[in-house]
């Protein structure tokens, strides 16, 4: 993804209908003495970033699934996400969420 570095006076100069334009090709960065201080991005690129991240969030949670398994030690789910470091409260609400969707 292309990404474009705008010093601060700039920006201000450009204006916020110009920055925003300039995100639909890629990120802006704004810098302050050569130093970045904020990123602006259009919602499509955070779109496809989350959804990146969502993406390789399962990829570990699967690659860690696949090792558990293959110790033929069963966990239960707060073992699991007691030694992954994952609050099991939020795997159940994002579970819960998940079925109410689907």
């Amino acid at each position: 993804m292309k990404e474009t570095r705008v010093p601060m006076t700039a920006a201000s100069r450009m204006g916020v209908s110009a920055l925003a334009a300039k995100s639909a090709e890629g990120r802006v960065i704004l810098t302050s003495h050569g130093r970045a201080v904020a990123v602006i991005g259009s919602a499509e690129h955070l779109d496809a970033d989350l959804r990146a991240l969502r993406e390789a969030t399962a990829r570990v949670l699967d690659a860690a699934a696949d090792i558990v398994s293959s110790r033929g030690e069963l966990l239960s789910l707060e073992e699991t996400c007691e030694r992954l470091g994952v609050d099991v409260d939020r795997v159940r609400e994002r579970a819960a969420a998940h079925r109410d969707v689907g």
